[in-house]
């Protein structure tokens, strides 16, 4: 079993964005091959650096199904022919539903109904999915979570009764529970942990006291305390129909489809939703650079950013182009010219923009030399104005158009890639046509838009960073930034719990 964060969606990736969902990636020994649940983006919209240029002819834009169960229950499928379909039950609550002092709930909540579940024993429920053939993943963000399972399409109506035997209605374990807890407690961030601690960090600079600043894991001291009541009271609270839709693509008949939900699902008790708060980013008071004294490496790690606006935003076009004129074009972005032109060493560039229905955000990070991390920081934040000051060329322009458009077809022409953007849709209420309207929609974003959304929504100023890297040289460096405050954490007092 392994926390894994990945990321797939019409709203393609960037390297910065690849690198960070690696390094929110916990490996555990359970079920490693058959299953792997994740801590993961992989419905936040986001706005994309270095995807690949390529030409080629746009799929067809597929029809969505829509459906409800009297218990409110949403169903949207999706007929694509082929061998393989994909189904993701997406439950409206994610991280930020958390309680304040319970972080780490939601994700625990949904491990303990695949794993610490006594209607499906641990070997049982391995045995089940080695002869359906079945890969099924948990993907958590702040905004929901989840349940993804890849199977033959000969076996969709055993997974559907699974899913159901599972989510419906659990009864956790304590013996599974525990389990959990102690795979969480002895296992190991992979990859670039220097990374997972500047965005870990860098959270908790932009987001303050919300919601929106805890890791969706939670901390080892969190996850220790909490108990099956506290499982069972989130289950109740949020794993009802009414907060939940099946999505379902290449699948059965929709007639023979829409028989098999009601038959699986139709007795699931709809309840009243309880309300959350929405998440309002604090704006700091003063800009912050947090220096984590590591002295592993000679280079730093560089993250820097602050929020971004909500899903719903109407400048999600223009937004998403800025983005990706600053970091998503390769040598030709912004940031790579500026860096090259300084000849400024680095590595690992991009900018990122996730958004989300309350916690989105954006970034830029990079990796450099320790010499060179006051020249990168000094050139990433000219890099970031000069989207506000000087025009977007039409060259600029017609590539991140590109850019977004390839992605778009790609995310068109796979089972999980389709399932994955109507999952967006559905949770962010998106416009019924927006699959068949996103290279319209790209198309009329005028060079004047992109970079009116990138003075309205892109600050060099009211930006806070994390810089990773041994302290005293970093701190000598960045002290000619007066406008920001430098403090300092050891690495052994900065690593969020659950990485230990």
């Amino acid at each position: 079993m392994g926390f894994k964060s990945s990321h797939n969606h019409n709203y393609m990736t960037t390297r910065m964005d690849r690198r960070s969902r690696a390094t929110c990636r916990l490996q555990h020994v359970v079920l490693a091959v058959l299953v792997c649940i994740g801590v993961s983006n992989h419905f936040i919209p986001r706005a994309f650096a270095q995807a690949k240029l390529s030409e080629g002819t746009a799929p067809a834009i597929p029809r969505i199904h829509r459906t409800e169960l009297l218990n409110g229950l949403r169903v949207l499928a999706i007929e694509k022919p082929g061998e393989m379909a994909v189904i993701n039950l997406l439950v409206k609550a994610g991280s930020f539903a958390d309680p304040r002092d319970k972080a780490g709930l939601a994700s625990l909540t949904a491990q303990s109904v695949c794993f610490a579940n006594a209607k499906v024993p641990l070997q049982r429920w391995k045995d089940e999915l080695e002869f359906l053939g079945a890969r099924i993943e948990i993907h958590l963000t702040t905004d929901s979570t989840v349940f993804q399972a890849q199977v033959p399409l000969s076996n969709v109506e055993a997974v559907l009764a699974l899913f159901a035997r599972l989510i419906v209605q659990p009864v956790y374990t304590q013996e599974g529970l525990d389990r959990i807890k102690c795979e969480l407690r002895t296992s190991k961030m992979t990859l670039s942990e220097a990374h997972a601690l500047a965005r870990f960090h860098l959270g908790e600079l932009v987001f303050g006291q919300t919601g929106c600043a805890r890791a969706e894991w939670g901390t080892q001291e969190s996850v220790n305390a909490l108990r099956i009541a506290d499982l069972e009271a989130f289950h109740q609270a949020y794993y009802l129909p009414n907060n939940t839709a099946l999505i379902v693509v290449g699948g059965p008949p929709l007639d023979r489809l829409g028989d098999l939900v009601r038959e699986k699902f139709g007795s699931w008790v709809k309840a009243n939703l309880q309300p959350t708060e929405p998440a309002v980013a604090p704006m700091p008071a003063r800009s912050v650079v947090r220096v984590i004294d590591r002295k592993t490496s000679s280079d730093a790690i560089i993250l820097v950013g602050h929020s971004a606006p909500a899903r719903q935003t109407p400048d999600f076009f223009a937004l998403t182009l800025a983005n990706t004129v600053l970091g998503g074009l390769g040598k030709a972005s912004r940031l790579e010219q500026a860096l090259a032109k300084q000849n400024i060493p680095h590595q690992a560039l991009g900018s990122g923009l996730e958004f989300k229905q309350s916690c989105g955000w954006f970034q830029v990070s990079a990796q450099a030399p320790l010499s060179a991390v006051p020249a990168a920081f000094a050139a990433i934040l000219e890099s970031i104005e000069d989207m506000k000051t000087r025009p977007i060329s039409e060259t600029e322009l017609n590539q991140a158009k590109s850019t977004l458009l390839t992605s778009h077809r790609t995310n068109l022409e796979t089972e999980t890639g389709l399932a994955d953007q109507v999952t967006a849709i559905e949770l962010f209420d998106l416009a019924r046509d927006f699959l068949s309207g996103f290279p319209l929609r790209v198309e009329q974003v005028s060079a004047e838009r992109v970079q009116e959304a990138a003075k309205n929504y892109l600050s060099s100023t009211q930006i806070s960073g994390v810089v990773v890297g041994e302290s005293q040289t970093v701190k000598a460096g960045l002290a000619e930034f007066r406008s920001f405050e430098i403090s300092e954490r050891q690495e052994s007092v900065a690593k969020p719990a659950s990485a230990n």
